[in-house]
């Protein structure tokens, strides 16, 4: 019963994001499921590269580019999915600008291309999932923000506040669309083994891991994990939260 309830098998999941990092181990996460994964990012090589590495492993998977930033390419891809999966069961807004800033130095329009991509690109890729899953009697969509839409830091303001805008959005469309069948949740991750942690300096890393009551730095598969438990069965009831998987750096000094 309980395997049951994380078995995603004939269910269609689109990942934005998903060519490295927390989304590529997500997306394996989802097809280890047995989800049909959908990888997506700005370039269709790289997205092809990661299907093509899941397809070996034995997995269910193709490549699909999409730029979140521009209505056009969202549309192009809501176009392929309806007409050739007819459905979408699982959206994981994944995809990210976090341009490296002090806010002095930020100018508006670095302000709203970081707004296009990390607001209404969530935004409306949510929409388009909405209009397939409205259509199928309802589906779950998950939304990537960072503890640091709790935790601010120096020279990553426009992160901050885009990431702290996605709990609004979140909650509104939990409640607009909870009728439909639809479930809409946050992740909130922490700190983990990513391109970016890796170049962290050995004294970085030590006192990340010292911060984090946990002691360590997560693995990206653990972020899978949690957007797993919120797209399965084992969820049903669960709409319009925040799930924190940060190893408890959030409350930490």
């Amino acid at each position: 019963m309980t395997a049951s309830l994380f078995d995603l098998s004939g269910r269609v999941a689109l990942i934005t994001g998903s060519t490295q990092g927390l989304g590529e181990a997500t997306a394996r996460v989802l097809a280890e499921h047995g989800a049909h994964v959908i990888i997506s990012s700005r370039k269709q090589e790289a997205c092809d590269r990661v299907a093509a590495t899941l397809r070996d492993d034995g997995f269910d998977a193709e490549g699909l580019a999409c730029n979140i930033g521009h209505q056009e390419a969202i549309d192009a891809a809501y176009e392929h999915i309806g007409k050739t999966h007819g459905r979408l069961d699982i959206l994981v807004n994944n995809a990210v600008l976090s341009p490296w800033r002090t806010i002095e130095d930020t100018d508006r329009p670095l302000m709203l291309k970081a707004l296009e991509t990390n607001v209404a690109g969530y935004w409306y890729m949510a929409m388009g999932a909405v209009t397939l899953m409205k259509a199928q009697g309802g589906g779950s969509i998950i939304n990537i923000s960072s503890i640091a839409a709790r935790r601010p830091t120096i020279n990553l303001a426009l992160y901050s506040t885009f990431k702290n805008a996605l709990d609004g959005m979140t909650k509104s469309f939990a409640l607009e669309f909870g009728g439909d069948g639809i479930r809409v949740n946050t992740i909130l991750p922490g700190l983990f083994h990513t391109t970016l942690a890796d170049a962290f300096t050995p004294d970085q890393k030590r006192e990340a891991e010292e911060k984090t009551p946990l002691g360590r730095l997560g693995i990206p598969a653990e972020i899978g994990h949690a957007v797993l438990f919120l797209a399965s069965d084992a969820a049903s009831y669960i709409t319009g939260t925040s799930l924190v998987v940060d190893g408890g750096r959030v409350i930490s000094n």
